[in-house]
C-alpha cells in the first residue's frame, strides 16, 4: 500500500543509517525508547521498574502515529513515564529497513505475545512477564499516564497478595485467592495458576460458606462452554451453559452472563429467533446491570432480523399450496423478509430468486388488483433493461426504462436505479451531457441512498468525458509568426 521513498544523496545517508544502527536504532530523539528488549529488561531490573512495550508500525499505522503524537511525544509523558517504566519500542515499519537482528527480535516478541494488531501496548514486569495489554486511547498524556498507573498499582497489589497467600489457610486462603483472581481479571490477564486456584477455592469452601464454591463452579462451567464455543461446538457449548444456569443460588448478573453467552452460540448458528429469546432472558435476569444498555441495543439490532427469520420459515410452508393472488402476496412478503434477513445473514440466492419471483408476481397480479404489478413491474423492466444494456441493445434498453419511468408509483430507490441505468445507456452512446443530467435526476430521487456514491462516480466519469470533448472543440489560436 505504501511505496518506499526515493532518497537522493543515498551514499551519504548510508553513513548516517550506520551511525543510527550503532547507537541502538532508537525510535526517538530523546533516547527514552529502547529497542533492545534484553537490555531494557536489565535496565528495568536494575531500576526496579516495569517495562512499557509499544508494538508499532511507525510509518504506516494511523493509530500508532496518533498515539505517538498525542501521548508519547508530549512533554508530560516524557517527564513522568520514565519514573515508573522503561520504555521499549518494537517497530514493524514498511518504508524503512530495520537491521536484521532487530527485525528478528521484534518478530519473535510479536509471536511470543500473540500481537495481532497495531498499536499494541504491553505492560510487563522486569522479567518480561505480561501484566496488562492496551492500545490507543484518547485523552492525551495525563489520561494515558493514569491508565498506565492503574495497571502498575494493580500489579503491586497482585505481588503483595501472592506474597501473602502462602501464609494463610482455609477460608481465608480461599478469599485471598479469589481477590487475586479478580485483580488479574481487572488487568485482562489470566495467569496459568487460575485453574489450580479455582479447584483449590472450591475445595476450601466446600460448604459454600463464603459463597465462593458456587461462584467458581459457575466460572468453571462457563470456561468449559466458552472453549467449546470457540471451537464452534455450539450444541455442546449450549448444554454446558445450561448446566451453569441450573446451579442453585447464582446471582442475576451471572445468569445474565450465561444467557448472553448462549445468545452468542445461537448467533454463530444463525438462529436469530433464538438470539433474541436469549437476549430477552439476559435483560430480565439483571435489568440494572452494566450490560443492560448493550443488551437493549442488541435487541433493537436483531429484533427485525428474528422477525424476518420467523416470517420466512412460516411463509415457506404456505407457498407450495398457494395460488393466484394469494401466492403473489406470499412471494411479496417472502422477498421483503429475505431482504431484511440478508442484512445479517447474506443470502447468495436472493438476487436470482428476486428476479424470478418478481416476474411471477407481475403475471399473477396482471390487473394490479393487489398493487403488486406496479411494485414489481418496475423491477422486471429494470432487470430487462440492464440485460439489454449488457447486450449493447441500447435503444431497446432505453425503451424498457422509459416504460418503467412512466409507472406513476415509481419513486425513491427504484427511481434512482432507473435514472442511473439511463445514465449508463447514454454514456454507452457517448451522449455524456444526457448522462450527467440522468445522474442528477437519480440523486434527486434518493439523495441519502447508499447507491448515491455509485451515481456520483458515474456522473464524474460522464462529466470528464464531456470536458474532454469541449476542450477538443475549442478553436486553437495560432501563435503570431515573428518578423
Amino acid at each position: 500500500m505504501f511505496r518506499s521513498s526515493y532518497w537522493p544523496l543515498a551514499g551519504a545517508l548510508v553513513v548516517l543509517v550506520c551511525i543510527c544502527t550503532l547507537v541502538g536504532f532508537a525510535g526517538d530523539d530523546d533516547g527514552l525508547w529502547q529497542t533492545n528488549f534484553e537490555e531494557a529488561k536489565a535496565k528495568a531490573q536494575a531500576g526496579n521498574k516495569l517495562l512499557l512495550v509499544d508494538f508499532t508500525g511507525s510509518d504506516w499505522c494511523g493509530w500508532c502515529i496518533r498515539l505517538k503524537q498525542e501521548v508519547f511525544d508530549q512533554e508530560a509523558f516524557k517527564k513522568e513515564a520514565p519514573q515508573r517504566f522503561v520504555l521499549v519500542e518494537l517497530d514493524f515499519p514498511r518504508q524503512k529497513q530495520l537491521p536484521a537482528e532487530l527485525k528478528t527480535q521484534n518478530e519473535q516478541l510479536r509471536d511470543r505475545f500473540k500481537i495481532s494488531g497495531f498499536p499494541t501496548i504491553l505492560v510487563l514486569d522486569a522479567e518480561g512477564q505480561l501484566i496488562a495489554r492496551t492500545g490507543y486511547r484518547p485523552g492525551g498524556p495525563d489520561a494515558y499516564l493514569k491508565h498506565l498507573d492503574d495497571f502498575a498499582t494493580a500489579h503491586e497489589a497482585i505481588v503483595r497478595m501472592r506474597g501473602e497467600v502462602a501464609g494463610v489457610q482455609g477460608l481465608e486462603r480461599a478469599k485471598l485467592l479469589d481477590q487475586l483472581i479478580e485483580a488479574y481479571a481487572k488487568l485482562g490477564v489470566e495467569p496459568d495458576d487460575v485453574k489450580t486456584w479455582t479447584a483449590e477455592i472450591i475445595s476450601l469452601d466446600a460448604e459454600n460458606k463464603a459463597g465462593l464454591k458456587l461462584k467458581y463452579e459457575f466460572r468453571q462451567l462457563m470456561s468449559e462452554a466458552d472453549a467449546l464455543k470457540k471451537n464452534r461446538k455450539l450444541d455442546e457449548a449450549n448444554a454446558v451453559y445450561e448446566k451453569a444456569l441450573e446451579l442453585s443460588g447464582i446471582s442475576g448478573e451471572l445468569r445474565q452472563d450465561a444467557y448472553f453467552a448462549q445468545g452468542e452460540c445461537l448467533f454463530y448458528a444463525k438462529d436469530f429467533v433464538g438470539v433474541v429469546a436469549r437476549l430477552k432472558l439476559a435483560a430480565e435476569a439483571a435489568p440494572t446491570s452494566s450490560k443492560s444498555a448493550t443488551i437493549q441495543a442488541m435487541l433493537e439490532r436483531f429484533g427485525p432480523t428474528a422477525e424476518a427469520q420467523e416470517t420466512v420459515a412460516k411463509l415457506k410452508g404456505q407457498l407450495d399450496a398457494a395460488q393466484g393472488l394469494d401466492r403473489a402476496r406470499i412471494l411479496d412478503q417472502l422477498l421483503d423478509a429475505r431482504t431484511t434477513l440478508s442484512q445479517s445473514d447474506p443470502d447468495p440466492e436472493l438476487v436470482r430468486d428476486a428476479d424470478t419471483w418478481a416476474r411471477e408476481i407481475v403475471e399473477l397480479d396482471a390487473a394490479n388488483e393487489a398493487g403488486l404489478k406496479g411494485k414489481y413491474g418496475v423491477r422486471v423492466l429494470l432487470a430487462d433493461a440492464q440485460q439489454l444494456l449488457r447486450d449493447k441493445k441500447l435503444d431497446e434498453a432505453h425503451a424498457a426504462l422509459d416504460k418503467a419511468l412512466a409507472i406513476p408509483e415509481v419513486a425513491g430507490e427504484s427511481l434512482l436505479e432507473l435514472h442511473l441505468a439511463k445514465a449508463k445507456c447514454y454514456a454507452a452512446q457517448e451522449e455524456f451531457e444526457k448522462s450527467v443530467d440522468a445522474c442528477q435526476k437519480a440523486l434527486e430521487a434518493a439523495p441519502a441512498s447508499a447507491r448515491a456514491r455509485s451515481v456520483r462516480s458515474q456522473m464524474q466519469a460522464a462529466q470528464a468525458e464531456l470536458d474532454k470533448r469541449k476542450a477538443k472543440e475549442q478553436p486553437q489560436i495560432e501563435a503570431p509568426v515573428p518578423n
